[in-house]
């Protein structure tokens, strides 16, 4: 049981994370990123409904699929931005072959 608490905190964790990292005021993100963000969300919540309902029989599992999800769901929304930040300062660019 107490696996399946620091499972529980870790689903809280990623929660507050995306949504601090929604809440960035600078930051825009592509519409086709926040569907996929949506989708891994509401596959989450499912999988914690089923938990509770006791439809699913092994919780732990269940914990570590929806953690997986939001670990996806967060990935989506920090590297996109981290990566744009990175082609903004140049840091990221295909190295160019000058013909002679």
């Amino acid at each position: 049981m107490n696996l399946e608490k620091e499972k529980a905190n870790r689903v809280k964790c990623l929660s507050e994370d995306i949504l601090e990292q929604l809440m960035e005021d600078k930051i825009l993100y592509n519409p086709e990123d926040l569907k996929n963000v949506i989708e891994m969300l509401a596959r989450s919540v499912s999988d914690l409904v089923k938990v509770y309902t006791g439809e699913e029989g092994d919780h732990s599992t269940a914990l570590k699929g929806t953690i997986s999800k939001m670990r996806v769901a967060y990935n989506i929304l920090y590297y996109k931005e981290k990566a744009k930040c990175l082609r903004k300062q140049n840091k990221y660019r295909p190295i160019l072959v000058r013909r002679k």
